[in-house]
Order: C-alpha cells, then sequence, then structure tokens
C-alpha cells in the first residue's frame, strides 16, 4: 500500500513538473501552439511513466530506509537524467506525433521534476528513517568478523549493535539476546547447531533475520518441489540456463552489442587516438574463461603501460595502482575502457550480463581454495553482472561468487534488464572501481 501510495505521488509530481514548465513559459511568450504542443507530452506521458516505473525499482528508490542520504540523492538526479534522455528519445521513435513537444519544456520540465522529487524522496527518507528508528541488533558471528565491521561502518545511524555471538552462550542465553533486540544477523563462520536455533528462535519471536549464504544454500534458490510418494522433495537445478533461455539471451546480447558498437564508435576512434598519442598500443588483450572453461581473449582499451606486467607479474589493480596511465585512470573511472568488449559480446565469447571473465591463473587458484567457484562457469561470462552493481571492484572473491551463483539460479530476462540499468548507476560511484587493497 505504502509503495502505491508512493507510486501515485510520484506520477503526480512528475505531471505537475511538465505543467509547470508548459505555464511559465506560456506566461513568457515562448510557446506558440500551446494545446498542440500539450497534445504531444500527453502521448508520451504513458511511456515517461511506465520506465519511470522500472527506474525506481531498479534504482532501488522504493525501498529506501537502509540507504544513505547520499545515495538517495544520486539515485534520483541520475533517474531524472534518465527520464530525460528517455523522453527525448521517444520523441525521436515517434516523431510524427510527439516532435510537437516542444525541447524548452522538456528540459525545464525536467528540471522542476527533480527539484520536486528530490524534495519528495528527501522528505520520504526522513519520515521512514525518524519511523523506523535506531534498531538494536545482535549479531551471531565470530569476533571482528568483516560482517560485524561492515554494520559498524556503514549503519552507525540505522542499528545499534546490542548483542554478539559468545562460544559460551547457551540456548537460553541466546534465546534472551533474540528476544531483546529488534533483528538478528546470522553469519556462515558459526557451527551449523548453532545457526538453526538462532533461526528458529528469531522465528519464533517474530524477529527479521538477515544471514550470510553458504553455498548450499544457495543451490536451493532454484530449487522446486518434485514430491516421492508422499514426501516432499526439493529437486535442485544444475546451475545453468536452459537452451531456450541461451538462445534468447544470444539473440539479445547480439542486437545490443551491435547497436552500442554503432553508436559508440565516434567516440571509440578518439579514445583510440588519445591512447596512441600517450604511448604504446590502443587495445590490451589477455586470455579469460568464459562458459565451460572456454579461454577467450578479452578486449579491453589499454590503461595501463605498455608490458606492465613483465615487472609485477599477475596481479589485480590496486588502488592508485602506479602502471596505470594518465588516460587510463579516467577511462576506468566510468568504465569507457571495457567498451571493446562489445567485439567480444557480438562474436558470443560474452554476454552482456553474467559473471565477470577471471585469467586462467586466478581461476585454478580461487577453485582451489573454493571448489564452487566452478559453478560460475555454468553461464558465459558478462560485461556486468550482479556482483559489480551490488558489490565493489574490492568485495572478495567469496561474496562476488555468492552474487553470481544468485544470479545464474534465479536468471530471467528481467533481471538482465535490471542489471543494465543499474550499472549506469554504478559508473560514477568511486568504490565501485575502487583496486584491491
Amino acid at each position: 500500500m505504502r509503495r502505491l501510495l508512493y507510486i501515485i505521488i510520484d506520477f503526480a509530481l512528475i505531471y505537475t513538473g511538465i505543467q509547470l514548465a508548459f505555464l511559465l513559459l506560456e506566461h513568457l511568450n515562448v510557446l506558440s501552439e500551446y494545446e498542440k504542443n500539450f497534445s504531444a507530452f500527453s502521448s508520451i506521458l504513458p511511456y515517461v511513466l511506465g520506465m519511470y516505473i522500472i527506474l525506481m525499482y531498479a534504482y532501488g528508490l522504493y525501498n529506501i530506509s537502509r540507504k544513505d542520504l547520499s545515495e538517495v540523492i544520486y539515485s534520483v538526479f541520475l533517474l531524472s537524467i534518465s527520464l530525460l534522455v528517455w523522453e527525448m528519445g521517444i520523441c525521436f521513435l515517434i516523431r510524427d506525433i510527439a516532435m510537437a513537444f516542444p525541447r524548452s519544456v522538456m528540459l525545464l520540465g525536467g528540471l522542476f521534476n527533480l527539484i520536486l522529487l528530490l524534495g519528495w524522496r528527501i522528505a520520504c527518507w526522513k519520515i521512514e528513517f525518524k519511523a523506523a528508528g535506531v534498531k538494536k541488533i545482535a549479531i551471531f558471528s565470530q569476533i571482528n568478523n568483516k560482517l560485524t565491521l561492515s554494520i559498524a561502518k556503514k549503519f552507525p545511524k540505522l542499528y545499534q549493535i546490542k548483542y554478539e555471538y559468545s562460544d559460551n552462550d547457551d540456548l537460553t542465553v541466546v534465546e534472551d539476546k533474540i528476544k531483546s533486540v529488534d533483528e538478528v544477523f546470522i553469519n556462515l563462520d558459526i557451527p551449523e547447531k548453532i545457526r538453526d536455533n538462532v533461526l528458529f528462535l528469531s522465528v519464533k519471536h517474530k524477529k527479521n533475520v538477515f544471514f550470510v549464504p553458504t553455498y548450499f544454500y544457495l543451490s536451493l534458490m532454484s530449487a522446486f518441489l518434485s514430491k516421492t510418494d508422499d514426501i516432499p522433495t526439493l529437486q535442485i537445478t544444475s546451475m545453468e540456463l536452459s537452451l531456450e533461455e541461451r538462445f534468447i539471451k544470444r539473440i539479445l546480447d547480439f542486437i545490443f552489442s551491435l547497436l552500442v558498437i554503432i553508436i559508440f564508435l565516434p567516440f571509440g576512434l578518439l579514445i583510440a587516438a588519445v591512447i596512441k598519442l600517450d604511448g604504446g598500443p590502443v587495445f590490451y588483450s589477455q586470455e579469460r574463461i568464459t562458459r565451460n572453461r572456454e579461454i577467450f581473449n578479452i578486449l579491453k582499451f589499454r590503461t595501463m603501460i605498455p608490458n606492465a606486467e613483465e615487472i609485477s607479474g599477475p596481479v589485480l589493480a590496486s588502488e592508485n595502482d602506479p602502471r596505470i596511465t594518465a588516460v587510463g585512470r579516467f577511462l576506468r573511472i566510468i568504465r569507457l575502457d571495457e567498451i571493446p568488449q562489445m567485439l567480444n559480446i557480438l562474436k558470443g565469447e560474452m554476454s552482456i550480463v553474467g559473471p565477470r571473465p577471471e585469467r586462467p591463473y586466478y581461476v585454478n587458484k580461487f577453485e582451489q581454495a573454493i571448489p564452487e567457484y566452478a559453478y560460475r562457469h555454468r553461464v558465459k561470462a558478462g560485461l556486468t553482472g550482479l556482483a559489480q552493481v551490488e558489490g565493489k571492484y574490492n568485495t572478495t572473491v567469496e561474496n562476488k561468487l555468492r552474487y553470481d551463483l544468485i544470479y545464474i539460479n534465479r536468471y530471467s530476462i528481467w533481471r538482465d534488464f535490471l542489471i543494465i540499468i543499474q550499472t549506469i548507476k554504478i559508473l560514477f560511484i568511486k568504490e565501485s572501481t575502487e583496486g584491491v587493497q
């Protein structure tokens, strides 16, 4: 009900912003044919509102209680820009009807929409934050675990860590701790029996539970009921896409990559010229692993000094890495160095969305430490993925793997579409491109 109310108010604000632009420009005698202009706006309004709902959902603006205010402001700003670009695109596609929608109204209305939506979302954030208050939580994890440290660092105004797990806690103490808090966090580094007891007691006392999943739990995400006689059994899939899903995904990858290559060709030539002037080759090619462990050569615009690994050997890019050139640092900030991978996608070696391809050297190391790492090669490697939009560049291998397995087990074309939109959001977020420490 709350989300429906938000949608209604959002629609009203978008309509109000455009109306204010019409009224102001008409008052200034800028518009000559008000009725024709407004009719053109009405013709694209359903497309605008439909895309608005998708963008709001993709950028997480219908669930802002666990977000920083700065993230909410950034998301609304990006949403307003995206919506303006979408309006222009729609007017171009149905120009016989919509070209009468004045660009002056579109731009001024976009500014009004940004102001109105920003004010409304900030008010929503403050109301939700005040209504929720600071929640007391119990964390069942080993002392100084990354989960505890992340909560303390990221959510100091949202959570108060009241209790942490101790090896000396018996079941009565555990239950008392759970009863006295609002939410419970469970990490996978405590014994399985303790995890089961904590989950049971949390449900019993109606507490929200957040837990870091094991790889076994992740495999259950795609399971479905397949009873054996009268015994309920869950059938677990083989963690891969069906033939039909792979076919449709390949068609969409081909069309999308071809369009991007055509659109970005002038910019690509300009980037290539700048890199060449900086000295050294334009492109950088490196062996990576994709579906079924097939090896292919990934293409990127070169961002490091030539032959960077002859001295350092195979190492991951670090923060303030001295091997990265000045031009390369700029390209990495907004991911323009990845554009040549559209050729890999066009050839069928990669997909738009999927687990990021890793080098054979690191794949072998990761699989020795984490046998489940091999599961991510059940699908094609991707230009972007769930681990990229939800995590960071320096997110641990274990947590990136969890995101990749969640993506595989919950695959859908709709999820791919959302991840592509969410990728736009993270392009200008610094922590999404930070190197490893």
